[in-house]
């Protein structure tokens, strides 16, 4: 599956999740076990792959394929996290550095960092105690939109830069 196809197909399998997730009991954002309830409730799985020194880290397996989730600055129980960085890797095709740049000009939420062949898609948030399941469900939305923006721009970077 190609990066754009990829892209496309995460988004909308999110964005389907989205539309058939259910209100659930709000939890506290700051522990990674609310953000893997929140996609369990949107058809998605979150899986730990790896906690250690103040980080977990999750792979998000989604109809449309699998991103990461980086719980940052955590307790030593894993828990009570500052900071959560949604991280997804596609191929660079036909993007030039300049084409990166603009993007991220553009957006000030969405970052994509070219790293060697693949480009890292990327969006983070400070976590507070008053988040909750809600919360999250909804910056999810905007990793989605990242996640769409990034595809127009690898489909057709000139047209989504607005390049003559």
């Amino acid at each position: 599956m190609g990066s754009v196809q990829f892209a496309r197909t995460l988004v909308l399998g999110l964005t389907l999740a989205l539309a058939a997730g259910t209100a659930q009991a709000q939890g506290p954002a700051r522990d990674p076990s609310t953000l893997i309830a929140v996609l369990a409730g949107m058809g998605a799985r979150g899986e730990m792959v790896s906690r250690e020194g103040g980080l977990v880290r999750l792979n998000v397996i989604t109809p449309g394929g699998i991103f990461g989730a980086e719980f940052i600055g955590c307790d030593e129980a894993g828990r009570a996290c500052r900071a959560l960085g949604l991280l997804a890797n596609v191929e660079k095709r036909a993007m030039t550095l300049e084409h990166l740049n603009a993007f991220n000009s553009r957006d000030i939420l969405c970052r994509a960092i070219a790293r060697a062949e693949q480009v890292e898609i990327r969006y983070g948030l400070l976590l507070a105690d008053s988040q909750t399941e809600g919360d999250l469900r909804d910056q999810v939305a905007v990793w989605q939109r990242c996640l769409g923006s990034f595809a127009s721009l690898a489909n057709d970077p000139d047209g989504f830069l607005g390049a003559p």
